[in-house]
């Protein structure tokens, strides 16, 4: 019985230590890794330049959620007739082995725009590439977005590009997009992609007398059927919030000289958009609904005041946008979606007109706005 059990034994044995040597001949240390978290993409004279944004992990879990030394962040750059070859010259002064397993942001700078399938195409032909990556488009330099200050000594994981979901949801102007959010659009032959422009803003905050590089959105690019991008100021697309899915919260002063000021806070902001074909074209309607409360009030303002001026302010910055952009050539509010959706059969002989547009006077607006609450305010 004994020998039976060798038998059967021994082979067991060899194959278990077979299996632990060759499980462990290509590991890789942990230390012999340089992790790339945010890459920049510019073109420039024919050339790609690709700037990667390594952060000290170690640095990061020292200083993460207390005060301290900002974590240590390198910044590396190559250029190259195609992205893998830009890429690749990072990788020749590279120390050790460098990959994108942890590549949580890309931002790409204007020029580069115009090569954003190639872009695509090569970031997400790698493996461990994320979709989940934040996108972002710049007119600044690169360098200059990756090496910006943050209060206390927080790591650059902290920062606008890395966490722009909730500094980005307190404004509500722009939807922040990931990686994705963005290809879907970017391929969706009826959409216009509403990507975020950051940058770098130097005169808002000082530490001690030493002024502080922050990151900051500026503004939006514009990009339809893969082709040039329309850069457009904040002050120019104040529309766009309202037809924001995901608003939350937003303050609209009011400055009346007879009666007063006020500052109103809007919540619960509901857009829908209708489609109708009058005349052989399609008209369009967009239809707003929110709620607000009074947060600050001097004056002789009345609640139905208030209500009318907050609806045309609304009204106005949404005619506004869709104006400017039309101006341009663009669909600021994707009102060309909503045809595809809901008039497919339009959209299909609209779509043989090529850069077809909705005319100035197609489009409708219905604002609904109730105000909820005064809160300690007495309204009239």
């Amino acid at each position: 019985m004994s020998g039976i059990k060798a038998l059967f034994l021994k082979p067991l044995i060899a194959a278990l230590l077979l299996a632990a040597l060759c499980g462990c001949w290509d590991s890789t240390n942990l230390e012999s890794v340089e992790y790339a978290t945010a890459l920049g993409i510019d073109y420039k004279d024919g050339k790609f330049i690709v700037i990667a944004q390594m952060i000290d992990f170690a640095s990061v879990a020292k200083t993460e959620g207390k005060m301290g030394q900002p974590s240590n962040v390198w910044i590396g750059k190559g250029d190259g007739e195609t992205f893998y070859s830009a890429y690749n010259e990072l990788l020749k002064t590279s120390q050790t082995e460098m990959n994108i397993e942890q590549l949580k942001t890309v931002i790409v700078r204007q020029p580069a725009m115009l090569k954003m399938d190639e872009i695509l195409d090569a970031l997400n032909r790698v493996r461990v590439a994320r979709y989940t990556s934040w996108v972002f488009g710049t007119r600044g330099d690169i360098v200059d977005i990756f090496t910006t200050d943050n209060f206390f000594g927080m790591p650059q994981t902290t920062s606008l590009i890395y966490s722009p979901t909730e500094q980005m949801r307190r404004s509500n102007v722009i939807m922040p997009l990931n990686m994705q959010r963005f290809v879907a659009m970017y391929n969706e032959e009826a959409s216009t992609v509403i990507l975020p422009a950051v940058g770098v803003q130097d005169n808002t905050w000082r530490m001690d007398k030493k002024t502080q590089n922050m990151q900051v959105i500026e503004g939006v690019f514009a990009i339809k059927d893969k082709g040039t991008s329309g850069y457009y100021k904040l002050e120019q697309i104040s529309g766009v919030k309202w037809m924001n899915p995901h608003f939350t919260r937003y303050l609209i002063p009011i400055n009346d000289r007879e009666e007063g000021k006020a500052t109103v806070a809007l919540q619960d902001v509901r857009n829908k958009i209708k489609v109708k074909i009058e005349g052989g074209k399609p008209v369009f309607t967009i239809r707003l609904r929110m709620t607000g409360e009074v947060a600050e009030l001097s004056g002789n303002l009345n609640k139905q005041k208030i209500i009318d001026i907050v609806s045309a302010k609304i009204e106005d910055e949404v005619r506004a946008t869709y104006l400017a952009g039309l101006e341009r050539g663009d669909d600021l509010l994707n009102l060309e979606t909503a045809l595809y959706r809901k008039q497919n059969k339009v959209w299909k002989q609209q779509a043989k007109k090529k850069e077809w547009l909705p005319g100035k006077d197609d489009l409708k607006i219905e604002v609904q706005f109730k105000l909820r609450s005064s809160g300690g305010f007495i309204l009239h």
